[in-house]
């Protein structure tokens, strides 16, 4: 007798609630919350996350921290699109092939004392890279959609047209255009296309995979 996987059995149980909830138009929400896969390890690591920067974190301590990482990518958890919107801040990267990290559509330095935040909308999305703090920001937005909606399991891939970006001051409106970089083509244009999955996703924590560079993923916290 065959038995199957933990994450084939997982699957299948979302399969089968999320196909009840389809077919009498419940609430998404409900089928999540019904199915959700029992563990500690999202809590651990939204408690290491909270408050930190990438560039906090110590080589002592990444080789626990990647581990953490990969132990929620791993859960398959479900996701629910919704949750995504709000202000993030990236806390973590975990580099991906040959070290790469945060794929940037406007090039800028990493200062230790800035932040970097995500901003989701219902079909928007906007990159913040501070300078000098909210003083001195760059910019990227664009559109943002599902690649498919109907997939409620992480990975869940996400695409964002990216149409404008721009060096930005004092926190508010007045930004610079600049052009966006395409790390596909290696060059500048007026948009791009930046793909991503959603690897985890709950109301606090998220990990997200970038699949235009290197595969780097990142931890956010929902500051928003």
């Amino acid at each position: 007798m065959v038995t199957p996987s933990p994450f084939a059995a997982t699957l299948a149980r979302h399969s089968v609630v999320a196909a009840a909830c389809l077919a009498f138009n419940c609430n998404i929400g409900a089928v999540h919350a019904a199915t959700a896969i029992t563990s500690d390890a999202p809590a651990r690591l939204l408690a290491l996350c909270e408050g930190r920067r990438p560039s906090q974190w110590t080589a002592a301590e990444r080789p626990a921290l990647d581990t953490l990482v990969d132990e929620v990518a791993n859960l398959h958890a479900p996701v629910d699109a919704n949750v995504l919107r709000g202000k993030w801040r990236l806390a973590y990267i975990q580099p991906g092939i040959a070290g790469a990290i945060v794929d940037r559509r406007i090039p800028f330095p990493e200062l230790p004392f800035n932040e970097n935040y995500q901003i989701f909308g219902e079909s928007t999305v906007t990159n913040v890279g501070q300078l000098l703090g909210s003083a001195l920001e760059v910019r990227v937005s664009g559109s943002l959609y599902e690649d498919d909606p109907a997939d409620l399991i992480a990975p869940k891939r996400f695409r964002a047209q990216i149409t404008q970006g721009g060096l930005c001051f004092g926190g508010g409106d007045a930004c610079l255009s600049l052009p966006v970089f395409d790390s596909r083509t290696f060059e500048f244009g007026l948009r791009t296309t930046g793909i991503f999955d959603a690897v985890y996703l709950d109301s606090r924590v998220r990990i997200g995979q970038s699949l235009n560079g290197g595969g780097a993923r990142s931890v956010q916290v929902r500051v928003e």
